[in-house]
């Protein structure tokens, strides 16, 4: 009996830059936007499980936490296509 559980996780793309707010002056009310590069990004989603209670779909993960997720015998990790399930569009 296989007591696996089969994880499938994406990696987004967009979740290693984020647009701030920056002021463009002293004194002044005017904004511009700016896009920084994150250092930790959480860029894997969690998008199927199976036989699990621990991990749930939409959970975000960082890079230390897909390579130990991928490293655990309890799991079967599948990485999906990038853009296979898009943030834009529906989900499946």
């Amino acid at each position: 009996m296989n007591n696996k559980s089969k994880i499938t996780i994406e990696y987004d793309d967009s979740c290693t830059t984020e647009q701030k707010r920056v002021p463009n002056g002293k004194g002044k009310k005017s904004y511009t936007y700016k896009t920084f590069k994150v250092d930790d990004p959480k860029a894997w989603e969690v998008i199927t499980v199976e036989n699990s209670m621990s991990i749930v779909p939409g959970y975000r993960l960082n890079k230390k936490q897909v390579e130990a997720l991928c490293r655990n015998p309890k799991y079967d990790v599948q990485i999906g296509m990038p853009g296979q399930f898009r943030v834009t569009n529906s989900r499946y």
